[in-house]
């Protein structure tokens, strides 16, 4: 008997697992995407705050000595602003960037399902035991997992027909 969280046994189990690993994945590569925004962005306004200091202090020495060791400062001070620059905009393109596309169900997770239904069947045939009498749980789940499969085709249905219409 299957522990609290886990998928429960049955022909559907490998389909699910395997589309929950799809999730799983596309879920990660969003996270890592904002993660890495994020630290840019940390880095643009560390880079900003530096560049403002190294600003003041080159205003400083240019007031205090007209022209010398000013010029180093202020080529510091600019490349500091360059780079909260460039990581700042990094950042908002990957903020603003389209979020991939919620993994489908492919062609192998069916065959995963139809195989393991299958050997089930099989199974049921050579022993006594009916295969087909499902507890309530499972049950419960396999009504769930249809209502989502018939939901996703009436939507990728009706997505499909809306880009078709505009593109006309």
């Amino acid at each position: 008997m299957p522990s609290q969280g886990q998928i429960p046994p049955g022909p559907i189990n490998g389909f699910l697992q395997s589309y929950v690993r799809d999730l799983k994945g596309w879920t990660t590569r969003i996270v890592v995407r904002y993660v890495v925004a994020i630290a840019l962005l940390l880095v643009a306004g560390a880079d900003l705050v530096g560049a403002i200091a190294v600003g003041i202090a080159a205003l400083f020495h240019w007031i205090e000595s007209t022209y010398g060791l000013n010029a180093a400062y202020a080529a510091v001070a600019g490349l500091l602003v360059l780079l909260a620059l460039v990581s700042a905009g990094i950042a908002v393109l990957l903020l603003t960037g389209k979020l991939p596309p919620v993994p489908r169900p492919r062609r192998q997770h069916t065959r995963t399902a139809g195989r393991s239904l299958a050997a089930k069947a099989m199974l049921a045939t050579t022993s006594g035991k009916s295969l087909m009498k499902a507890d309530p749980t499972t049950e419960v789940m396999i009504g769930l997992a249809a209502a989502c499969l018939v939901g996703w085709l009436a939507t990728s249905r009706l997505n499909r027909s809306r880009r078709q219409a505009a593109a006309k």
